[in-house]
């Protein structure tokens, strides 16, 4: 840990700090991107089915963009799987940092994988490799320290540990919504997840959570590309 000497103040130990355990200042160059997915299993009777690229499906991409000003949400959701995946990798920048609880191992890996399955060519190469990644930042990696030591380090759990809060839902409810077409319940429970994310990632990090921002132009973003009758795909900014 680094402490204040001559001539340092307390941001610069802040910064410092923050770069030795591989956090990352949001500027409008990097960005940090935090991202949540939500899956359900083809085969509505494969209860295991949502977890693997191979008998699963992405319903739900949430992420909050924090551009070193503000931050805002964004959500792609509903039954046209290529577009909410085509919508992801249309929103990421080549220099994002992208921020995930278990991203490396379940979240980025699962787009990959549908990727390729639907023939999505994505828009940027991600560096997943372990260690050295500069990507890529997965909460449970930053507080295991790769250790391998994951047990019970749930986002849940972390976010009570941090002060940082907890889910108000479970990821077992998402088949449910998905069963009877509610995607608000879904983009809701999605982007809770992103927004406790993103504070477990600030607590870690040593930064202070930006206010989220809704200008004129996102809700104009809004009305002009969510269908209102029988929609194919829902993409929304909120």
């Amino acid at each position: 840990m680094y402490t204040v000497s001559e001539g340092e103040n307390v941001m610069d130990c802040k910064r410092k700090s923050n770069q030795q355990i591989g956090g990352t200042q949001a500027s409008a160059e990097r960005r940090t991107v935090v991202l949540d997915i939500e899956t359900v299993a083809l085969d509505p009777s494969d209860e295991k089915g949502a977890l693997d690229a191979m008998t699963g499906r992405v319903v739900c991409v949430g992420m909050l963009v924090d551009d070193g000003k503000a931050a805002k949400e964004i959500t792609f959701a509903g039954e046209d799987e290529a577009r909410i995946i085509t919508g992801f990798w249309d929103a990421l920048r080549s220099g994002d940092a992208v921020v995930g609880h278990n991203v490396l191992d379940f979240d980025i890996r699962f787009l990959q994988q549908r990727s390729w399955i639907l023939g999505i060519q994505p828009s940027r190469t991600l560096d997943t490799r372990r260690y050295y990644t500069a990507d890529v930042i997965d909460t449970l990696q930053l507080w295991t320290n790769w250790s391998g030591n994951k047990k019970g380090v749930t986002l849940d759990a972390l976010g009570a540990a941090l002060g940082c809060g907890r889910k108000t839902g479970e990821g077992t409810n998402v088949a449910q919504w998905w069963a009877e077409r509610d995607i608000d319940s879904i983009k809701k429970y999605c982007l809770e997840d992103v927004q406790l994310t993103y504070r477990v990632f600030c607590r870690l990090t040593y930064q202070e959570p930006r206010q989220l921002a809704l200008d004129e132009e996102q809700l104009f973003t809004t009305s002009e590309m969510e269908p209102t009758v029988n929609p194919v795909a829902e993409v929304s900014l909120t």
